[in-house]
């Protein structure tokens, strides 16, 4: 499950995941995919892509709609 204060992400928002870690690193990607799952296909800033099933992950900037 997908942990956030937004309630829905549309493709282009600009969202920070925030990853497990003994680090607690935190990432900036977009999201390129909202499936009827609940899940975000995300693009990373080095170009890489992840499906998030789960996490922590806060809108940073809405896409221009």
């Amino acid at each position: 499950m997908i942990i956030s204060e937004t309630a829905e992400f549309h493709i282009g928002d600009r969202v920070c995941v925030y990853r497990d870690s003994s680090y607690g690193s935190i990432e900036s990607a977009v999201v390129v995919d909202v499936p009827a799952d609940h899940s975000l296909r995300l693009e990373f800033t080095d170009g890489h892509r992840n499906h998030l099933r789960n996490g922590h992950i806060e809108l940073l900037t809405p896409a221009a709609r």
